[in-house]
């Protein structure tokens, strides 16, 4: 069954949603000028294309950075109740970090942040 609680906190979110989404829609400005239809740069001019091709070791270090950053988390609620987890956590939490290890070596071993030794 589910609880009173979640269901005022449930619909409390739907009607902060709402009131957000109406706000937007009334407080959006109607005319569109072009002006408006422009890139904004603090005030300067953009000069050249703004479609700039990015080298994906940005976003290889990116998305390892969440990742791992993830795993963190994991481990630190897993070091709170590792007395409560007993030697089946233990060994659940052993093959989780071992599995995260297998996959940094394997970005270590594909040169992921290699930044300049690849051509």
């Amino acid at each position: 069954m589910v609880s009173t609680n979640f269901i005022v906190y449930f619909l409390a979110v739907i009607l902060l949603t709402i009131t957000m989404l109406v706000i937007s829609a009334l407080l959006n400005p109607k005319n569109i000028k072009r002006k408006n239809l422009l890139p904004f740069e603090s005030g300067i001019e953009g000069h050249g294309d703004t479609h700039l091709r990015w080298r994906i070791d940005f976003f290889i270090v990116a998305i390892s950075f969440v990742i791992f950053d993830i795993e963190a988390i994991f481990i630190y609620l897993w070091a709170i109740v590792v007395l409560d987890a007993g030697w089946f956590g233990f060994f659940v939490s052993t093959f989780f970090i071992g599995s995260l290890l297998l996959g940094l070596l394997f970005e270590v071993k594909q040169q992921a942040f290699g930044w300049g030794l690849r051509q």
